[in-house]
């Protein structure tokens, strides 16, 4: 899910996110290359934006374990995407290898493809192949993250499906969102008209 970064709150539970470093679930070949570069002592820097919006360290834990696309290699991906330039197919398959990365900041760009995320640099990560993999990892941070204490913020609402439609409003693209108000004042106009004809149709009984 996509949540305004300008106000750093996790993309999972929502709570803000203090300064210092931020999480996010990374696939296979890009877990690998930051992997290769933390081992020699590098530094790693990917200027593209990216719609994946950054997490708790715990929250992003738990993200990698239960989500059903990031949990093991089999996992395929339930809808296709092009933003920014990525072509993802739907029904693609996760593949061998994953991590969780933490960025030591991150900033919010908009681009012609819709808002974006860029992320800092690389500065520490957890490689997983499956869910199973994290469950120390898990277990330890619930020990210990007072993060995961509390409700959630009441803005997140309780209705899963109103924040779905927030989350996919939020995600269009300038062009999108004209069509979409273009589709809405046709649709208003033709109610007004079959009002009007129904009224008419009333009139002249």
């Amino acid at each position: 899910m996509f949540l305004c970064v300008e106000e750093r709150r996790c993309t999972v539970c929502g709570k803000e996110i203090q300064p210092g470093p931020v999480w996010r679930v990374v696939d296979g070949d890009e877990a690998r290359m930051i992997d290769a570069v933390l081992g020699v002592g590098k530094e790693f820097l990917n200027s593209a934006p990216t719609g994946e919006a950054p997490g708790h360290r715990t929250c992003m834990i738990y993200a990698a374990m239960v989500c059903p696309f990031l949990s093991s290699p089999e996992g395929r991906r339930g809808e296709a995407s092009d933003m920014y330039g990525a072509d993802l197919p739907k029904g693609d398959a996760r593949g061998s290898g994953g991590a969780i990365v933490a960025y030591n900041d991150y900033g919010f760009k908009q681009t012609a493809a819709g808002p974006g995320v860029v992320y800092g640099a690389p500065i520490e990560i957890i490689n997983y192949n499956r869910a199973a993999d994290l469950q120390d990892e898990l277990t330890a941070a619930l020990a210990n993250d007072e993060t995961v204490t509390g409700k959630a913020p009441a803005w997140l609402g309780e209705d899963e499906q109103l924040m779905d439609s927030a989350f996919r409003r939020a995600m269009l693209s300038p062009a999108e969102r004209r069509a979409l108000a273009a589709q809405k004042r046709a649709a208003q106009a033709r109610k007004r008209q079959q009002k009007q004809a129904k009224a008419s149709r009333k009139k002249n009984r």
